[in-house]
């Protein structure tokens, strides 16, 4: 589960309406056909782009592994990294599934996606999680 619940707002209500039906959703330019990504500053011409579901597949550029001190004094190891999607923008994410020995430089992702908090109000977000196949 992610580490704090997250709150949509007016710019990330497309976003995350599309993450609440499992998809990840970027953005189209539709005077360049450009595909931006979501955090994509929209609002000098919103008509200008739309939104378009990705694919949900991509590849790790960079990665680290923050660790986190928990209060019962354990630490939690989280992977993180930016993953250039399919559609070639790149994507900032936590990624799931690599061992503690494991590289994940170069490896094949696919996104998935979680409810950030128990609330109501608290959004499905996506994190990358690496591809089996």
């Amino acid at each position: 589960m992610a580490m704090i619940p997250v709150r949509r707002d007016a710019a990330t209500a497309a976003f995350f309406d599309g993450t609440s039906r499992g998809q990840f959703l970027l953005l189209r330019d539709t005077r360049t056909g450009e595909l931006c990504d979501p955090h994509t500053e929209t609002a000098f011409d919103r008509e200008r782009f739309v939104p378009e579901p990705a694919a949900g597949r991509g590849h790790v550029v960079s990665w680290a592994a923050p660790h986190t001190r928990m209060p019962d004094g354990s630490t939690l190891r989280t992977v993180v990294g930016i993953v250039q999607l399919e559609e070639g923008p790149w994507w900032w994410t936590e990624l799931r599934g690599f061992g503690d020995d494991d590289d994940p430089q170069g490896a094949a992702v696919v996104v998935a996606f979680e409810k950030s908090g128990e609330g109501d109000a608290d959004e499905v977000v996506p994190y990358f999680v690496k591809h089996a196949g």
